[in-house]
This record gives structure tokens, sequence and C-alpha cells, in this order.
């Protein structure tokens, strides 16, 4: 299976994100953030670009954007914003979500540069048991 036909379910989304899947499905309500795709049995399924879009949304949310203001943003005007965020930013989880966010937007000039800084401000030691680690745990969720 290519990496464009990658389905997910919402409590997918919740562990690979932090975000709870009953604030997943209020943020589609209430904000039309994401758009799943439904089952016969209403059972919803997400994508790629979906996934992308709660990682990014989760990641501002957590810097202290608020989320009505979020909604009002493109997908595209979002993933600016993180990138804008992200360059003064320093910590662990920051790190982590830079880098799903790079491998799900296949960007190897960002994961490069995200692991290379987090190297060179706490070490090559830290980058892989506190970074790459973590990182390859968490996509074992999937």
């Amino acid at each position: 299976m290519g990496p464009y036909l990658m389905r997910f379910h919402i409590r997918d989304l919740e562990g690979f994100s932090g975000v709870k899947a009953h604030t997943i499905r209020i943020w589609e309500k209430r904000y039309k953030l994401l758009r799943p795709d439904r089952t016969g049995t209403n059972i919803r399924s997400y994508g790629l670009d979906e996934l992308r879009s709660i990682l990014n949304v989760a990641y501002l949310k957590h810097r202290g954007y608020k989320i009505s203001k979020l909604a009002l943003l493109s997908a595209v005007e979002r993933e600016a914003l993180v990138r804008m965020v992200t360059g003064t930013d320093s910590g662990t989880d920051e790190v982590l979500n830079t880098l799903k966010l790079a491998m799900l937007g296949f960007d190897e000039v960002l994961f490069t540069s995200e692991s290379s800084k987090h190297a060179e401000r706490h070490g090559f030691r830290s980058l892989v048991e506190n970074v790459y680690v973590r990182l390859l745990e968490q996509i074992g969720l999937l």
C-alpha cells in the first residue's frame, strides 16, 4: 500500500496527536477542521491530510493559539504558521511534532534541519534517546 492510500481511525489520530477523540469530534462538528470519510456504519476514516491537519492544530493550540482562530486559517496557512513558530521552539515535544510533520510531508530538508538543530543544542545522544526513540514509539502506534 502506498503512503497516500493510508487510512486512519480516530483512535490513531488521538494516539499520534495527543488530542482526545472526543475533542477531535467536536472540532470536526464545530469548526469543520477535518472531513473524514465514513463507512456505511458511520465509522470515521481519515487520510494523511487530516492527520497532518490535526498535528498542526494540536501543535499550535499547545503554543497558545485559539482553536477558533486556527479554524479560520487554511491548511497551507496553518502549515506556514507551524514553520514560523517552530523556528523559535527548542523543546523535545516541539521537535517531535516537527519531525512528524516533516515525515508526513516527505520534507527531508525540514527533518534534517530540525534534527541537526536539536543535536547542536542538546547533543547527538539526546537526539537519539529523547527524540528518535520517542518518535519511533509514536510511529509504532500507527
